[in-house]
């Protein structure tokens, strides 16, 4: 018999989008999913598949308290932080809680050895949920709650956003990217959020034909990302919702490392990822950068990218 369950995981939109398998997983085996996140990542969670309700921290978390054990049978905290075990504790229910290898993650960060890489995070999310899975984790794509037809279409997307410095190309390397992309760039969609607009204007300025998508909801993103050929993409929340729906992707990685937990997921062979020359990567788990050295990302070779999307478009094969 299925159970009421509350679904904590507070941000961000790529750690967001990273449960769809497991709410998927859960809804199928007979649950009701209440989904709590925080407000500015509400959206996100709007396009998982099997969620029935959406809270937010901000606003729902008093009334979550009061009423648990009417509304609630277990709670899942995909979060695992002080502050969502805090919260749990509160809430007073059965509680199974997404264990976060913060030792384990210390020693990969600090000696870069492979020998710490963390497994990804979708296999972690379901350990957590295995309780209340019947059948263990199965790699496959997911379809999210989007539009059937995207308002701004583009053959190729290309993710010109990241959350940190070290997760981001510069406007030149975008500019060289565009420079020996392989075909007509007014097939070329630059999707980002509103903040990377001032870049979509740069880029625009020599390839004015390239479209602007960085005014798009996070809903239209991913059905621009489902229905592209090719996506090009940093370690970004666009990136994974590529990944999830089995688009053809390329991945490039800067200051993160996918040995951090957070590869494209399921792995497949549409996947090529790209990783800077620097030997400080992994250099940090959000992207950010460290005081007095230098951005990991500015060592990436954009010709493996270059090469990289003429293999996947022509069939050509690096030389």
């Amino acid at each position: 018999m299925g159970q009421r369950v509350l679904v904590i995981r507070f941000s961000a939109i790529g750690d967001v989008l990273l449960t769809a398998p497991v709410v998927k997983a859960l809804s199928e085996a007979g649950h009701t999913v209440t989904f709590l996140v925080k407000g500015a990542y509400k959206d996100a969670a709007k396009v998982l598949p099997g969620v029935n309700n959406i809270l937010s921290w901000e606003w729902d978390q008093l009334s979550i308290l009061e009423n648990a054990a009417e509304n609630y049978d277990v709670v899942l905290d995909l979060h695992g932080t002080w502050q969502s075990k805090h919260f749990t504790k509160s809430v007073g229910l059965p509680t199974f809680t997404f264990k976060k290898p913060y030792w384990r993650r210390f020693l990969l960060l600090r000696t870069k050895s492979k020998r710490f890489a963390l497994s990804h995070v979708v296999q972690r999310y379901f350990e957590a949920a295995a309780p209340l899975l019947d059948q263990p984790i199965a790699p496959s794509t997911v379809t999210f709650k989007a539009p059937k037809k995207a308002c701004v279409e583009g053959k190729v997307v290309f993710v010109i956003g990241g959350s940190s410095p070290g997760k981001r190309l510069s406007t030149d390397q975008w500019l060289k990217i565009l420079s020996f992309y392989p075909g007509d760039t007014s097939n070329i969609a630059l999707l980002g959020g509103p903040s990377d607009q001032w870049v979509a204007d740069l880029l625009r300025e020599q390839f004015p034909e390239v479209k602007d998508a960085t005014k798009t909801s996070i809903e239209t993103g991913v059905a621009m990302i489902r229905d592209a050929a090719l996506v090009v993409s940093g370690d970004t929340g666009f990136m994974h919702a590529a990944a999830l729906q089995g688009t053809p992707l390329i991945s490039f990685w800067g200051a993160t490392h996918p040995s951090l937990g957070f590869a494209p997921w399921p792995p497949n062979e549409e996947t090529i990822e790209v990783y800077t020359k620097s030997r400080l990567m992994p250099l940090s788990k959000h992207g950010k950068l460290v005081p007095m050295l230098p951005n990991p990302m500015d060592q990436l070779n954009v010709d493996d990218i270059c090469f990289a999307i003429a293999e996947k478009l022509q069939g050509r094969t690096r030389p």
